[in-house]
């Protein structure tokens, strides 16, 4: 069966490297490549190894790659977390860097980031029992100054670390929620304490979709965008999309919502 192919290799490395990318950065990579259309080598497992091995061509293997390997489904449940065996349900890309030799997986069971480079371990090294916040994965990433880097989907679409923020600035519809959930650890399997921001059930929530965050000056002018494909990439520094969030937030902590919610029980 003949197809035709939307982009090559060698058109997601020149993307990188448009997008400003570099050796020895570290990417927080997220969205969905079946919206780039059909890569040339008409193969599913060679597409994503063509396009990981691009984006290591341009930040070298001193970069880094990190991607989210949420498995939510486990909310609730009594299914055990294992962060070899559990699979990401963030599509099958962020599945493969999840299975890669050297890649380490955030413990988390619900909303686990893996990295793969050179500071892998560094940025997914023990630490807080929350998803956002200090002593996280996101966290570093901020110190890394990491890009944030979304393929095929509006950057809107796929900025998780806006929930970082909002776990900074304590928005009233949202509460950190704990959970008991068996975990695998080397002696076995145990049941252990994890924590989430989540939203509140009883607040009348309609969301934005992040439009006015990156309607914001200093984020606007700081996402790159190019085609690739059928679609395109996006990137900026994660340090912009926060600052310009903590600046939105500063004035308005209802600013991730299309307005502020009506029902309020955590008004006195």
């Amino acid at each position: 069966m003949s197809f035709k192919a939307h982009y090559a290799n060698a058109d997601v490395a020149a993307a990188f490297a448009a997008l400003g990318l570099a050796r020895g950065d570290v990417v927080y990579l997220s969205g969905n490549l079946g919206n780039l259309g059909f890569h040339a080598s008409g193969s599913k497992t060679a597409t994503l190894e063509g396009f990981l091995a691009a984006l290591f061509e341009v930040i070298g293997p001193e970069g880094t790659v990190v991607v989210p390997t949420h498995s939510f489904s486990l909310c609730n449940t009594d299914r055990v977390f294992d962060p070899q065996t559990t699979p990401s349900e963030t599509g099958p890309l962020t599945e493969f860097v999840r299975t890669r030799p050297g890649a380490v997986r955030q413990y988390h069971p619900f909303a686990s980031v893996t990295a793969l480079g050179a500071r892998a371990a560094e940025i997914c090294a023990p630490g807080a029992r929350h998803a956002y916040g200090p002593n996280t994965p996101f966290a570093r990433l901020l110190d890394a100054n990491a890009w944030g880097v979304s393929v095929g989907l509006p950057p809107n679409r796929t900025c998780s670390i806006v929930h970082h923020v909002e776990q900074m600035m304590a928005v009233p519809y949202r509460y950190t929620k704990e959970f008991l959930q068996p975990v695998r650890r080397p002696e076995g399997v145990v049941i252990e304490p994890f924590y989430l921001l989540v939203t509140r059930r009883d607040v009348d929530l309609v969301r934005d979709q992040n439009e006015k965050l990156f309607a914001h000056p200093r984020l606007a002018a700081g996402v790159g965008r190019v085609p690739l494909g059928m679609g395109g990439v996006a990137a900026y520094r994660l340090r912009t999309l926060v600052d310009a969030a903590v600046d939105l937030m500063s004035y308005d902590l209802y600013a991730w919502l299309r307005q502020p919610p009506v029902q309020r029980p955590f008004q006195s």
